[in-house]
């Protein structure tokens, strides 16, 4: 039975509910024609001409029956519309087209997938969301359930939680992840071709926008074609990667006692607190993929202090990209002075902020959405850079 045709049991349940109130009402009608019944005789004999004559109760029953269809008709738009606005669970094939070199033959990720969420809207944007270190798209489910751009968040290869025992998912190199994930936007591109992209990236997942700039200044082909970018809390130089760095040296054998290092990292309660929520979720994952993958990143950023590195990349990600935006989280506030006064120089001031919340409560929803909304309509971000 269709939603639509439930509304007689609602008029059920009301008439139940108020019985008593609606017997006394009729009680006391049945009272008052009694009394005045010759009026009541009149009023009806009138009611009744007019109904035979068709000059005004026809078009009082017609307004009314239309009012009660649209009330129906609506609220099953609405049920529908809500219902078209959920996050589904989807994945990308992998495919031998997706890649522009040949693969190492250790890497073996042909015939598998690639799983992300998805929540359609009629936005013109779509908001493609890019994970943290061994985070996945579950972790951007609380901006997507609010978000009024269509959002899609990916979970890269190795880190679906139901795979994490599946040996067809053995960890793959850096270069391999970057074109799983293009290979993944154009998909997504390809089926919303008319869509203006966003790419939101957290953490590695911002580190992942940077490198994939590099991606499309060398194979032009596969650009597909981003119109703005958010990065939140993206690596600068070995400084910036205390989590990271950590699994970068771990023994994947003896995940306990290396988790219990990490938990060591936190200064205060509220870091201590985003910290155990975050190992709770990565001990669900295979540590061999989260090791190999921290190991490739720390092996991309420069030495501690250093920042040329991280500016010739921005100054390639906004040449490839018209509008850029990079949020920094209270733990690089002893970083932020410096980074802010090179980027003026570089003319990229405009692009950096430094908030005070700590680094996981970046993902927090409506934070995530007041600081999509901004990208797409700080024009001044269009300023070209000087690299």
């Amino acid at each position: 039975m269709s939603e639509g045709s439930n509304w007689p049991k609602g008029l059920l349940y009301l008439f139940q509910r108020y019985r008593v109130f609606i017997g006394a009402a009729g009680a006391s009608i049945g009272v008052v024609i009694g009394i005045y019944s010759d009026e009541a005789r009149k009023v009806i004999e009138w009611m009744w001409a007019y109904v035979t004559v068709g000059s005004l109760m026809i078009p009082i029953f017609s307004a009314a029956l239309l009012c009660i269809a649209t009330w129906q008709v609506r609220g099953v738009m609405d049920r529908r519309k809500k219902g078209n606005c959920s996050i589904l669970s989807r994945s990308f094939d992998i495919h031998m087209d997706d890649f522009e070199d040949d693969l190492p033959e250790d890497e073996a990720v042909i015939g598998r997938e690639l799983h992300y969420l998805e929540r359609a809207t009629d936005s013109k944007t779509l908001a493609f969301l890019l994970p943290g270190l061994g985070l996945d798209a579950n972790d951007f489910r609380p901006y997507m359930n609010i978000a009024r751009e269509h959002t899609a968040a990916l979970t890269l290869f190795g880190f679906n939680t139901e795979e994490a025992r599946n040996e067809r998912y053995q960890p793959v190199g850096l270069t391999t992840h970057i074109e799983l994930v293009n290979g993944a936007l154009n998909s997504i591109r390809r089926k919303y071709p008319q869509k203006k992209m966003v790419l939101i990236g957290f953490s590695i997942g911002a580190d992942i926008i940077i490198r994939l700039s590099e991606f499309w200044q060398t194979h032009p082909a596969r650009d597909p074609h981003v119109a703005a970018a958010l990065l939140l809390d993206p690596n600068v130089n070995h400084s910036s990667m205390i989590v990271s760095g950590a699994f970068a040296t771990m023994n994947p054998s003896d995940p306990l006692a290396e988790l219990k290092e990490v938990a060591r990292i936190p200064q205060n309660i509220t870091e201590f607190q985003n910290m155990s929520e975050y190992l709770y979720k990565i001990s669900k994952k295979n540590l061999a993929h989260l090791q190999r993958h921290a190991e490739d990143w720390w092996d991309y950023w420069d030495d501690d202090g250093r920042y040329d590195l991280f500016f010739q990349r921005i100054a390639r990600l906004h040449s490839t990209c018209p509008k850029i935006r990079v949020l920094f989280s209270a733990h690089y506030d002893r970083h932020f002075n410096e980074i802010y006064a090179r980027a003026k120089r570089q003319n990229m001031g405009q692009i950096f902020n430094l908030r005070r919340d700590d680094h996981f409560e970046l993902l927090n929803d409506r934070l995530l959405a007041d600081e999509v909304a901004k990208i797409q309509v700080d024009s001044h971000l269009l300023t070209p850079v000087k690299g």
